[in-house]
């Protein structure tokens, strides 16, 4: 099951292309050249990473690139083609000839009892009790039992299900146009793949000016402060950053700008939460809720002019004032649930929730949902023009 040939010799490349519009070909062209630079090749860790994504078993993941030819060298351009179009839109009787080659003998015309046990152990930890129908024969079976057995059994072994019960969310894009290279991101946030497609696009242009090669903090910071201050910039990072990787991959930033644009008033104020949480323990400690008002302040300041009763208190009385009213556990901090009944009526949180709207779509690339969201961006930055000429 760990092969460096390609097994999937019953599907030509030829075969592959006419399942594949040249569109869609351009496309994964486009972003094989931007992940592999000039290389002709694509290693395992970021085929896994790039293509299959987190949806397969680590496992599974490995026994695909292996049996797409994948080597130490890489994983050849049209051997990926000729995968992904059996991985979305293979037929059930080229999937199984695909498992069977997996398993069979090098001769590939039978698969051995003992050899599949041992790689189902390998892969899975375990052996299904349904196999031993499939070998109820002998010790060895030719593709029509195999195929008769396992199109029976889909659920069989952790490849079996994965690739014939639905459970392949890897894409080549649909009718709709869905991304390439990507899982669908549009079934999990409040984007939509329109959305995405764009939001591609400029995430690969803001990670082309990093210096390593990453989009990482000190690619991020620069890009957003200003308009974001510099006491904030890093917060803002770490609120995108899920994973905590020093790193913002595509999929962070689809479901941050989701998050914190497009989601529900809770949702965003939790990203917000996000930003000012710095040690992220899931409160806002006083030494938070002291920063955290500071930046708040300074945010009023830089985009309104209109006076509010914060611009005239102390720092200390600010804070007092918030955790008297809102800190419902009496420990001298605020929760996500504090800090969210607290944001809803307050002009400092409000303000930074429409800074942040505009640094997302001006700077990030979120396209506005709605000719209203458009026009609101455009007045706003009419708006801070005005401001800066005076």
């Amino acid at each position: 099951m760990g092969a460096k040939e390609s097994r999937i010799g019953f599907l030509s490349y030829e075969e592959a292309l006419r399942r594949v519009t040249d569109v869609e070909l351009k496309r994964l062209k486009d972003a094989f050249k931007r992940t592999c630079g000039l290389s002709y090749y694509m290693g395992q860790h970021c085929f896994i990473r790039e293509v299959l994504g987190d949806g397969v078993p680590p496992k599974v993941a490995e026994v695909i690139y292996c049996s797409f030819g994948g080597t130490s060298k890489g994983l050849h351009f049209n051997n990926l083609i000729v995968g992904l179009v059996l991985l979305t839109r293979g037929r059930d009787e080229e999937k199984a000839k695909y498992i069977f080659s997996l398993f069979a003998s090098e001769s590939g015309s039978y698969v051995i009892r003992e050899e599949m046990e041992r790689m189902l152990h390998v892969v899975d930890g375990k052996v299904p009790d349904t196999l031993r129908k499939c070998f109820s024969e002998g010790e060895k079976v030719n593709y029509e039992k195999f195929r008769n057995w396992l199109l029976l059994n889909k659920d069989a072994f952790t490849f079996s299900r994965w690739l014939l019960s639905g459970g392949v969310y890897v894409t080549l894009t649909d009718d709709s146009d869905t991304p390439t290279f990507y899982q669908t991101l549009a079934g999990v946030t409040h984007l939509e793949e329109s959305d995405i497609i764009d939001l591609e696009k400029r995430y690969w242009l803001l990670k082309a000016q990093s210096r390593t090669g990453r989009f990482d903090l000190e690619t991020f910071g620069p890009l957003v402060s200003p308009p974001i201050r510099p006491s904030l910039s890093e917060g803002l990072f770490n609120a995108f950053d899920e994973n905590r990787d020093n790193h913002i991959d595509f999929k962070e930033i689809s479901c941050g700008l989701s998050a914190c644009c497009r989601g529900p008033l809770a949702e965003r104020q939790k990203f917000c939460f996000k930003v000012f949480d710095v040690d992220r323990d899931g409160i806002l400690s006083r030494v938070e809720l002291k920063d955290m008002v500071v930046a708040l302040l300074e945010v009023w300041k830089d985009n309104r002019t209109d006076d509010i009763p914060e611009l005239h208190m102390d720092l200390s009385d600010i804070v007092e004032d918030i955790l008297n009213a809102h800190d419902t556990t009496k420990m001298g901090h605020l929760t996500l649930e504090d800090y969210q009944i607290w944001s809803v009526k307050n002009v400092l949180a409000n303000e930074f929730l429409n800074l942040l709207f505009q640094v997302c779509h001006i700077v990030l690339g979120l396209r506005p949902a709605t000719p209203e969201e458009e026009g609101q961006i455009i007045r706003t930055l009419k708006t801070e023009q005005s401001y800066s000429t005076n």
